[in-house]
């Protein structure tokens, strides 16, 4: 995954807009709608995300649809603005969605969630970062979420590389406090291991060497950081200054990208990064059916397409298994009853299911950086229940 903070998507946010509204008051019960809120422009750009959603209803259409009917995707912009996410969700409503997929703004849950559950919408999310998406009846996002990768990342430095002294140092946003202490509890309850430093007060500028002479004073053998993009590049150039070649760095999934890989991969240092999903930089099998959709949808293989599309693949399926009219109250029925969809590009079996909350993507892979490029290193890590 990217940072929040990149450039482009212009022109497709203006194709998918203009496509959106025109969409909006149509009525029209011969098809089945859906709808999607993503940030198309702005400072937090996931078009690709609906792109490649879109390319898996319009593959479903040309077979024919769903039970005869045609799949028609609404795309609203919220362009990164709170007031906008809350009104283009009430424009969804309005235009009788049975449900969405594929959503990828930061600040859908927070803004939404309360209207969601009065208006009974259901949505499959492809891209979810704050905890409010994870503690919702309404929402079940597809990727594993920052949360659920603290603790895989934990344990992937304490039983796989068998660093006895783990370190954690973690920006923590407006909201996430709870979720991100949890997180670390977890791994503490699964491996009844502690964290020999935790510092949860990590700004998100300035000079990152003094939290690094705290990792270096605490004997850390593996340091885990959750930086942007912009943070990562500089802190591991200061964790090269100050000789740290013999740890084991821990990032998130903003961290994985190709241009991390690119600035940092000549710096000597044992970087490893969490994935979403199967590693977007993986020829791997389990990754054909995404990345044949998302070169057909014209969009870059990123893991916010990954989840775009497995998002798209999951709805499809549930649809498949309804009986009779598919509207909002049958869709909702059907993701609450439904069977768990397994696909090789999760570690965990798919499902939405009747519970008060869902985070039902509970597995990660870990990559390597080795040559500035990122190899995988593994197999999923599944966090268990922890008792």
């Amino acid at each position: 995954m990217r940072a929040l903070h990149r450039i482009g998507g212009v022109l497709m946010a203006a194709v998918l807009t203009t496509s959106a509204i025109s969409g909006c008051g149509s009525k029209n019960s011969d098809t089945i709608k859906i709808g999607a809120i993503a940030g198309l422009t702005g400072s937090f750009i996931t078009d690709e995300v609906v792109k490649t959603a879109k390319r898996v209803f319009d593959d479903v259409n040309e077979r024919g649809g769903i039970n005869g009917k045609k799949i028609e995707y609404i795309v609203k912009d919220d362009a990164g603005n709170p007031q906008r996410t809350a009104q283009v969700a009430r424009e969804l409503s309005d235009a009788d969605v049975v449900a969405m997929t594929g959503s990828a703004s930061f600040t859908d849950c927070d803004v939404n969630d309360a209207f969601y559950r009065q208006k009974k919408i259901s949505s499959i999310m492809a891209v979810a970062a704050t905890p409010k998406c994870f503690q919702s009846p309404n929402v079940a996002p597809v990727n594993v979420g920052p949360f659920t990768l603290i603790t895989a990342e934990l344990l992937f430095a304490s039983e796989t590389l068998k660093d006895n002294k783990l370190c954690n140092f973690t920006v923590v946003l407006p909201g996430s406090e709870e979720a991100v202490n949890a997180s670390l509890d977890q791994w503490s309850k699964i491996t009844k291991k502690q964290l020999v430093l935790s510092d949860t007060t990590v700004q998100q500028s300035g000079d990152p060497t003094p939290y690094l002479l705290k990792a270096k004073q605490a004997g850390c053998d593996a340091v885990m950081f959750n930086p942007s993009e912009q943070l990562v590049v500089p802190f591991l150039k200061a964790a090269q200054t100050q000789g740290m070649t013999d740890v084991d760095f821990l990032l998130l999934a903003p961290a994985y990208t190709e241009s991390v890989a690119k600035a940092v991969g000549g710096l000597g240092l044992k970087i490893y990064a969490g994935s979403e999903f199967e590693p977007f930089t993986s020829d791997s099998d389990a990754n054909r059916g995404w990345k044949d959709a998302v070169n057909r949808a014209g969009a870059p293989a990123t893991a916010f397409s990954q989840g775009g599309y497995l998002s798209a693949v999951f709805m499809v399926e549930v649809l498949k298994t309804i009986k009779g009219d598919i509207t909002r109250d049958s869709v909702n029925e059907a993701l609450k009853n439904m069977q768990p969809i397994s696909n090789p590009m999760v570690g965990t079996p798919f499902v939405f299911g009747p519970g008060d909350r869902h985070a039902p993507n509970q597995a990660s892979k870990m990559v390597e950086l080795k040559d500035s490029q990122w190899v995988p290193n593994g197999d999923f890590i599944t966090v268990p229940t922890a008792s």
